[in-house]
C-alpha cells in the first residue's frame, strides 16, 4: 500500500489527517479501483461474467488489446479512460486554483492532447478536445448522451463537499462532453458525491440530496411538466433512479437484481447512456446496504458498461466510507499499476481546494452576519 506523505512544509501533514482529505481520498481510489475491475470484463452480459469468472472479486489483467478508450497496460489494476479523464479534471480544478470552468477543462485536455506521445493518448483526447474547440460544429459522440462526463466528474463534487447544489452547477456548467439528459446524470453525480461527503451521510440520504439539486436547479412550469414528454425524456434519470432504488430495496442483494435491471434500465443497446450508468450505480449502492466492496462487485459483475457503473458507484461509497472501506489488495494493485498521476497527491489538492472554498464561504458568512447586527436606528 502507498505510504508517501505530502510534505509537512506544504501544510499537509495537518489537511492529511482530516476526515475531508480521508473521503476525498477514498473517492479517488474507490472510482479508480471499480474502473480497473470492470474494465477486463466491460460490454460482457452478466451471464458470460457467471460462466467465466463466477464473481469478479479482484483485480484482473486485460485479455483485449490496448484502445483509445479503454486500458493502455494490460497489468491488472491497470484503469481505462474514466479514470484518465477524472485526472485530467483534477488537474484542471488544481491549476485554476478553486472551482473550474468550462475553459479550464478544455484547455488541460488541449495541453494533453498535444503534449501526447503516442497515437493511444492522441485518440483518447482526440474527441474531447476537438468538441471543446468547436462547440456545436463537433457534437461529441455524434450526439449521443453517453456517459462521457459522469465517469469523470466526482471531482466536483469532492470540491464542493457537503453542497450538492453547488455541485450539479458546477458539473451542469463545466461539462462541454454530454448533452441532454446526460448534462443532468452528470450534474446528478456530483450531487451525490458532495452528499456524500457530509458527516452522517447515508446512502437514502445521497440520493435524497442528488435528486432535491436536481430538481433545485432544472426551470421547467408546472403545466409543461405535466405533459407526457415530461416523463418521457426530461424526467428519465429520475424515473430510472426510482425503479432502481425500488428493486434494489426490494431484493437487497447485488446478483438479484441484475435480471430485473436488464429489463427495466435499459435506455438502449449500447449500455453506456449516462442515465442507465447512473441508476445502475445508485441501485447497486441501495442493493448492497452501502458497503463500498459489494457496490464495486455488483456493478461490475452486472456487465455492460460496468466500468463506468463501478467507478460512479466506488466514488460515491469512497466518499461516504473513506479509505478504511477499501479492501488492502484492491488498493495496493491499482496504486502499483497507476503510479502517475499520484492520486494521493490529486487527492491533497482537492482537499486544499475544498478548504479553500469552505474559508472563503465561513468569510462571507462572518460578514453578513454583522449586517444583521441591529443598525441602532
Amino acid at each position: 500500500m502507498c505510504s508517501k506523505r505530502i510534505p509537512a512544509d506544504s501544510g499537509g501533514q495537518a489537511l492529511e489527517n482530516t476526515v475531508l482529505f480521508d473521503k476525498i481520498y477514498g473517492s479517488m481510489l474507490a472510482g479508480a479501483i471499480g474502473d480497473a475491475m470492470g474494465g477486463p470484463v466491460e460490454s460482457w452480459h452478466y451471464e458470460q461474467i457467471v460462466a467465466k469468472h463466477g464473481v469478479v472479486q479482484s483485480l484482473l489483467p486485460y485479455s483485449d488489446s490496448p484502445d483509445y478508450h479503454a486500458h493502455f497496460e494490460t497489468a491488472p489494476g491497470t484503469v481505462t479512460d474514466d479514470t484518465r479523464l477524472k485526472h485530467l479534471l483534477c488537474q484542471a480544478i488544481l491549476a485554476c486554483g478553486g472551482l473550474p470552468r468550462r475553459g479550464d477543462l478544455v484547455k488541460a485536455c488541449a495541453d494533453a492532447y498535444y503534449a501526447a506521445q503516442t497515437d493511444l493518448e492522441r485518440g483518447f483526447l482526440e474527441e474531447y478536445v476537438l468538441a471543446g474547440m468547436y462547440g456545436d460544429a463537433k457534437l461529441i459522440w455524434g450526439g449521443q448522451p453517453t456517459n462521457g462526463f459522469i465517469m469523470a466528474n466526482s471531482p466536483l463534487g469532492l470540491i464542493c463537499a457537503c453542497d450538492p447544489e453547488a455541485a450539479f452547477a458546477l458539473s451542469y456548467e463545466v461539462d462541454f462532453i454530454s448533452d441532454g439528459y446526460a448534462k443532468y446524470s452528470a450534474a446528478l453525480a456530483a450531487a451525490a458525491v458532495a452528499a456524500a461527503m457530509a458527516p452522517g451521510a447515508t446512502v437514502d440520504s445521497v440520493i435524497g440530496a442528488a435528486l432535491a439539486a436536481c430538481q433545485a436547479h432544472r426551470v421547467e412550469g408546472d403545466l409543461t411538466r405535466r405533459w407526457h414528454w415530461y416523463d418521457h425524456v426530461l424526467c428519465l434519470n429520475e424515473r430510472l433512479i426510482g425503479t432502481a432504488v425500488e428493486v434494489a430495496a426490494r431484493h437487497r442483494d447485488v446478483f438479484a437484481v441484475r435480471a430485473e435491471y436488464y429489463r427495466s434500465l435499459q435506455v438502449s443497446c449500447l449500455g453506456s447512456e449516462a442515465a442507465q450508468t447512473l441508476a445502475v450505480a445508485l441501485g447497486m449502492l441501495v442493493a448492497a446496504g452501502g458497503d463500498l466492496r459489494q457496490a464495486i462487485i455488483g456493478c461490475v459483475n452486472y456487465g455492460r458498461d460496468n466500468d463506468s457503473y463501478a467507478t460512479v458507484a466506488g466514488a460515491i461509497a469512497g466518499a461516504l466510507h473513506g479509505t478504511k472501506a477499501i479492501p488492502a489488495d484492491w488498493r495496493a494493485t491499482v496504486e502499483a499499476a497507476n503510479p502517475e498521476p499520484d492520486m494521493r497527491r490529486l487527492s491533497f489538492g482537492l482537499a486544499q481546494v475544498a478548504l479553500r472554498r469552505y474559508q472563503h464561504m465561513s468569510a462571507a458568512v462572518n460578514r453578513v452576519e454583522r449586517l444583521l447586527q441591529s443598525s441602532g436606528g
